[in-house]
């Protein structure tokens, strides 16, 4: 490995958790998971996908059709994914973060943010996931919604 390799290369995975590769071994699995989000960062990163059709997971996300996808107030949706979707979203979370010194240098600050928190929300969901054979359970659901925290009047 060379030097700039090893400045611009992906880090290594925290052993605390699961690495990557299993995160998306576990997504994999899911049949349909639901994303909650506001419809502004949906179409982000729909169109992170179709502008880099060229990308090698490009070609496994598949967005929900317009009429499966459940609108709410303030902008928010509710969109179904398929397990491979979900794998290839969080793959791109995953390189827009940490991508190599030839893929990374066009994704801003602003990007690498944005693909921080939505990775880190599939991530966390995908913790509570067990296969169906073991467990009957509620579809998994990931959620981008963080609130402000009321502060009590003193």
């Amino acid at each position: 490995m060379g030097l700039l390799d090893r400045f611009f290369s992906k880090p290594e995975e925290e052993p605390s958790g699961p690495s990557h590769a299993e995160n998306l071994r576990v997504a994999v699995g899911i049949g349909t998971a639901r994303m909650r989000c506001h419809q502004d960062t949906w179409t982000y990163f729909v169109e992170e996908f179709e502008k880099s059709s060229a990308h090698r997971d490009s070609h496994v996300f598949r967005p929900a059709a317009d009429e499966e996808i459940t609108r709410e107030v303030g902008g928010m949706i509710g969109d179904p994914i398929s397990g491979s979707s979900l794998a290839a979203l969080l793959d791109r979370c995953f390189d827009i973060q940490f991508g190599s010194w030839s893929s990374s240098w066009n994704y801003s600050t602003l990007d690498q943010a944005i693909a921080a928190r939505l990775g880190g929300a599939i991530t966390r969901a995908l913790a509570h996931v067990t296969s169906a054979a073991e467990a009957d359970g509620s579809e998994l659901m990931i959620v981008l919604d963080d609130r402000l925290a009321v502060q009590p009047e003193s």
